[in-house]
């Protein structure tokens, strides 16, 4: 088997394992459903619970994706297979990796490790794309509508769940306190630190709708955590909906300046 051949098909068997790994707990019975992990480690960082779904269409894009990768009249050979093969297969392996110790221990420094190499494959994967000259692809259609919205949503959902795994460990290791004002500090500390983390990916990027759109949802839901979804929490509340603000305007204001991408 070439070096090709196994990016190939690493990049359609970690697409379909992804949606398998992920139910291990609630359709096998195995370890425990990642919304127990979640709740045993909750901090006003945690998006609410409905938001959780965006997993199911980043599933359905990264298989959508193999696909493609896969027929040999389309995208085996493309440009865009050879440059992103590898950084999404990285991405696919390392979220496997987390989802299933995320169902067999329960939140800690571990889980951050993995994330953090979730997203940095990701970001590199969202990057590459952007150099890459889909006008010379088979199928420029191809980028428009399945690996714009796979890598921005890809790379803007880990963004937030990384902090949000950071928040979650830190009171886990009891770095965080786990109630009152202290924790409201620490949270919008990290809050703060996401929020550079995010203005910087579309800064460098010069803008993405998807990406944008991805930590938008994110932080919409954290929103919502804060007020109606869970306990009220004024300050996390306010940090959280005025970075949902700076996000959007930015995001429309170098939609503006240059061709989305």
């Amino acid at each position: 088997m070439t070096r090709n051949d196994l990016r190939t098909l690493l990049n359609i068997l970690l697409p379909l394992a992804q949606p398998l790994v992920g139910a291990m707990a609630p359709l096998f019975g195995i370890g425990h459903t990642q919304a127990v992990m979640s709740a045993a480690s909750q901090t006003p960082v945690v998006p609410a619970g409905y938001a959780f779904t965006i997993w199911s269409l980043l599933f359905a894009l990264s298989i959508a994706w193999g696909i493609w990768q896969l027929l040999p009249s389309m995208g085996r050979e493309s440009e865009a297979a050879r440059r992103l093969g590898w950084p999404l297969a990285a991405t696919f392996g390392f979220s496997i990796l987390w989802m299933l110790l995320s169902q067999l221990t329960f939140n800690g420094w571990h889980l951050v490790a993995v994330m953090l190499c979730v997203l940095v494959a990701a970001l590199s994967a969202f990057f590459v794309n952007r150099r890459i000259d889909h006008r010379a692809t088979p199928s420029p259609r191809v980028e428009r509508w399945l690996l714009r919205p796979l890598l921005g949503l890809l790379a803007g959902w880990v963004s937030v769940a990384t902090f949000a795994n950071i928040a979650g460990a830190a009171v886990v290791s009891g770095f965080f306190p786990a109630e009152g004002a202290g924790l409201t500090v620490a949270a919008v500390l990290i809050l703060l630190a996401c929020g550079g983390l995010v203005l910087t990916v579309l800064w460098v990027a010069r803008g993405s709708a998807w990406y944008a759109a991805a930590v938008a949802w994110a932080l919409v839901a954290i929103l919502y955590a804060n007020t109606l979804g869970r306990d009220f929490n004024l300050g996390v509340a306010i940090t959280a909906g005025a970075l949902l603000a700076v996000v959007l305007a930015m995001a429309w204001q170098r939609a503006r300046m240059l061709p989305q991408a």
